[in-house]
């Protein structure tokens, strides 16, 4: 097709410049071998995501319903709407089932277990609506650039050096809380059976398997 033919035919331009095309390239023939920066910022993404399938699935838990219905009420919530639901069911339950806390204050305990959870929150969005330049006049020194505008406070920006290994604990983070929320409902269901006692799996699916 010669220029003058692709640019006189909205159709075909239009397809070919808006449309989405799948080219099974893979990812070291588009780029080379993957990147430190990208692959760590990849990690922070699936972590998240992990601790918020966690998260739903022990609403659904403590709702009690069917795994269809609770599915359905948790699939629209935000984060913020689900840490919030997880507060109140447990305030809701806490004199009536057990949760895991070990020794501690249960009131104390979920206190800053739910902290901890939108730490994480805003830890993943600090890193998800930032950008990321590697300034190759100094090392691949790693700059975050951040930019918002609040009501409260006008025009913010921010720029601060970061390195692999903070990034890297802040996935480790977010996977820590998954697995504390986990451990928080180990004897939740006195219904279960003893060997199924302990959630061994953070995939949404196999925790719904576990339940009676």
């Amino acid at each position: 097709m010669t220029e003058e033919e692709f640019y006189g035919n909205w159709e075909i331009y239009k397809k070919r410049e808006f449309d989405f095309f799948e080219t099974n390239v893979s990812y070291e023939d588009r780029v080379g071998p993957p990147d430190e920066l990208s692959s760590v910022i990849g990690l922070i993404c699936m972590s998240f995501q992990r601790l918020e399938d966690v998260l739903s699935a022990f609403i659904i838990e403590m709702m009690g319903t069917d795994v269809v219905i609770g599915k359905i009420v948790v699939a629209e919530l935000s984060f913020t709407n689900k840490v919030n639901i997880f507060s109140s069911l447990f305030h809701s339950l806490k004199d009536s089932r057990k949760f895991n806390v070990g020794v501690f204050d249960r009131d104390e305990y979920f206190k800053e277990l739910r902290k901890s959870i939108l730490k994480c929150q805003e830890m993943r969005n600090q890193v998800i609506h930032s950008s990321f330049l590697k300034n190759f006049k100094t090392d691949q020194k790693i700059i975050r650039n951040k930019i918002s505008a609040k009501a409260k406070n006008g025009l913010a920006e921010i720029e601060e050096e970061v390195n692999i290994p903070y990034l890297f604990d802040i996935s480790d983070h977010i996977i820590s809380k998954s697995l504390l929320i986990e451990e928080f409902f180990i004897d939740f269901n006195p219904k279960r059976k003893k060997s199924q006692n302990e959630y061994i799996s953070t995939e949404l699916s196999d925790i719904f398997k576990f339940r009676v």
